[in-house]
């Protein structure tokens, strides 16, 4: 009898259910769609590279979902807030009928578990169409083709969204059971006679909290852009603040002050149910200022991360992109810079020291002469071609560029990027020569350089507008005892494989300013491998690296073309799918909630707008004060987060710039539509449902 009660009522509001179950089933599906990555066909045919990043990515997600978990249960039981105040009426006469609070608790846990089971079917359903999209996407992220679309379904992830939700519906049971085991039957019938409290009640207060609102977010903007994101300085604590305290100002004044301006233009303020509507919208705001505050900073959030995450992404995918050009890449250094002195010193590397000093710190022939040593290929049979690069000091530090030409790294570069005292530090600078072999080795045209002229090599993006702008200068400057005058053009290029550009400010020198009595510091080499000898070659560099016999070459970091692109894809799986999976729950989360209020507060505003009926507004009028209210509410949180965040955008390309230049890119403008259009959603079910409430028989 109880449960055909309860089945009965979910039918019978199926429109009050309409925002739950909705956000039940955009929860469940990107649960489980996220967390099934790992488990899919078209993941397992990926290379044994890629299974590592894609089980780093499964764990990371499994991570992140339990905090996402806890978003989801905080949203469940407030939503369903919603329809146990919407229902107040409807138990208070079940219990004046004479139904037992236990049985009115039973029908509600029933109900409960009708809508579990219905939006978990209906979600997982969704997920695992989702899911597919999901898993070919990262799967071609390793793979240059997928081929054909393999479905298949993850039982553990469909274990671990029915325990989660089964947790979240058995917190929604206890919660209910609370509420309905406190009411009186009194409050039950008197609910929705309960009117808006409107706490700021002078709109010349109002006007001027909004000016200061707008004065601490343009101020907490400055600090933020003057400053940076990466120093933990005062300044970027204070921005935090200003930003968080402008944003609770903003919404607890704004309603006060649209109204107070409105008021100023009668024929606005008194066209149709304008006035109704905009005192329905301060007493709705000024209840629910936190809230909103709370929502616009989360979508700023929610934004940031994911534009953020994928511009990282894409930087980083250019730069192994450009960082590609040869086979391999092996660095060997012999020293390091001492911050403290302000000097190189030499590392302690034993018997292979003595070795690569006995080859003359020539890394081809210390090379060659280790394959013996790791029982590996002849150098001949695994390598088509090498080149080296030595990296000595120039004598030329930063400041002295300044000194030169007036321009400091520190006006280019980011705040929060740069360590203390760099300026101090010297120069990299590399023979004419040997640059120019390496640009051979990658089909690039050698550079010409006069015997008083130098170049500087920049391939750092964090540090190219600073580069351009010395080059531009022409400075003249003495290098090891030669005066020099730099060319106008830098050399961009990136001669190495890495997934980082790092080369800063490195100057290209006519051969004769190079000391060949002083070792260089570290030395880099490029090789091109015969056909089919990648992989020998990547294990030889690798068991030279570990090797314990004295008769290998120190070799300090190897990078392939392989490692480059199977990290780099890694890194653009495990990023862009985090910032997407949190961002599309938190706007999840904003828009359900909001979706919510309105709906609570439409319920509760049902007498009044029957009372305006009842005084001759038509419906298309009360239907259009509605579609107003709701969808002010909905686009005020909305545009003061994108506000925020295409101020921390500006700060944010200074984080991006480590990586390679910004490029936000076609996927995050995707996402962001994605995002808008969920948004979008949930204020059109929320529109429908709330004018649903509204509709009133006329005589």
């Amino acid at each position: 009898m109880l449960a055909k009660l309860a089945a009965a009522n979910v039918r019978k509001s199926a429109r009050d259910f309409a925002v739950y179950f909705f956000t039940l089933v955009l929860g469940i599906a990107v649960f489980y769609a996220f967390n099934s990555i790992a488990d899919s066909q078209a993941v397992a045919r990926i290379g044994e590279d890629g299974r590592k990043m894609m089980e780093l990515l499964a764990f990371v997600i499994n991570a992140v979902s339990v905090f996402i978990v806890v978003i989801l249960a905080f949203l469940v039981v407030y939503a369903n807030r919603f329809l146990i105040r919407r229902r107040n009426k409807e138990f208070a006469l079940y219990l004046t009928l004479g139904m037992q609070k236990g049985d009115l608790l039973k029908v509600s846990a029933l109900e409960t578990l009708f809508i579990g089971i219905a939006s978990l079917a209906v979600g997982l359903a969704i997920g695992l169409a989702l899911s597919q999209v999901l898993c070919n996407v990262a799967a071609s992220m390793f793979d240059s083709e997928v081929e054909g679309v393999a479905f298949s379904v993850s039982v553990d992830a469909i274990v671990l969204t029915v325990v989660a939700f089964a947790a979240i519906f058995l917190v929604t049971v206890v919660f209910n059971t609370g509420h309905l085991f406190k009411s009186k039957l009194i409050d039950l019938l008197n609910a929705d006679r309960r009117n808006e409290s409107f706490k700021l009640r002078s709109l010349p207060l109002s006007f001027v909290l909004f000016i200061v609102a707008c004065v601490l977010i343009g101020v907490s903007y400055k600090l933020l852009m003057d400053n940076g994101l990466l120093e933990p300085s005062p300044e970027f604590m204070a921005a935090t603040v200003l930003v968080c305290v402008g944003t609770v100002l903003f919404f607890y004044s704004v309603s006060g002050f649209l109204l107070r301006v409105t008021q100023m233009i009668k024929p606005l303020y008194l066209r149709g149910l304008n006035m109704f509507f905009l005192r329905q919208l301060s007493a709705r705001a000024n209840s629910a200022f936190v809230s909103m505050s709370v929502i616009a900073l989360t979508l700023f959030l929610a934004m940031t991360s994911v534009c953020g995450g994928i511009g990282i992404v894409n930087a980083m995918n250019a730069s192994a992109a450009n960082g590609t050009k040869y086979d391999a890449s092996v660095v060997s250094t012999y020293a390091m810079w001492n911050y403290d002195t302000g000097e190189l010193e030499p590392m302690e590397l034993g018997e292979f020291g003595a070795f690569a000093e006995s080859h003359g710190y020539n890394m081809v022939e210390g090379l060659a002469a280790s394959t013996a040593a790791v029982d590996a290929p002849s150098w001949d049979d695994m390598v088509k071609g090498a080149a080296q690069v030595d990296f000595r000091l120039s004598g030329v530090s930063l400041g002295d560029l300044n000194d030169a030409t007036g321009k400091s790294i520190y006006d280019f570069v980011g705040s929060g990027m740069l360590s203390d005292g760099m300026d101090e530090q010297q120069l990299d600078c590399v023979s004419v020569s040997q640059f120019n072999t390496v640009r051979e080795l990658a089909n690039l045209e050698p550079i010409d350089l006069g015997e008083s002229e130098f170049a500087i090599w920049n391939d750092a993006a964090l540090t190219s507008d600073y580069a351009e702008a010395i080059a531009a200068a022409a400075p003249s400057l003495n290098i090891n005892g030669h005066d020099l005058t730099a060319l106008r053009d830098v050399q961009d290029v990136t001669l190495e494989t890495t997934g980082v550009t790092q080369r800063i400010c490195v100057l290209v020198v006519p051969d004769e300013c190079i000391d060949e009595s002083v070792m260089p510091w570290t030395s880099l080499l490029d090789v091109q491998c015969n056909d089919g000898q990648e992989e020998a070659f990547q294990s030889f560099l690798h068991a030279v690296q570990e090797s314990s016999n004295p008769d290998t070459y120190p070799v300090s970091l190897i990078q392939t073309v392989s490692e480059v692109e199977a990290q780099s894809s890694g890194f653009t799986a495990v990023v862009s799918y985090l910032a997407i999976y949190i961002g599309f729950v938190l706007v999840i989360a904003c828009a359900a909630i909001l979706a919510i209020q309105q709906l609570t507060d439409a319920a509760d505003s049902v007498r009044r707008y029957e009372l305006i009926a009842k005084l001759g507004a038509p419906q298309r009028m009360i239907d259009g004060a509605l579609f107003k209210l709701i969808g002010i509410y909905f686009l005020f949180p909305l545009l003061v987060g994108i506000a925020h965040t295409l101020c921390a955008m500006q700060v944010v390309i200074d984080v991006v710039q480590v990586f390679g230049y910004l490029d936000i890119g076609s996927m995050s403008v995707v996402t962001m539509v994605a995002f808008l259009v969920v948004y979008g959603a949930y204020f059109l079910v929320t529109y429908v449902t709330a004018r649903n409430m509204v509709k009133f028989k006329r005589a």
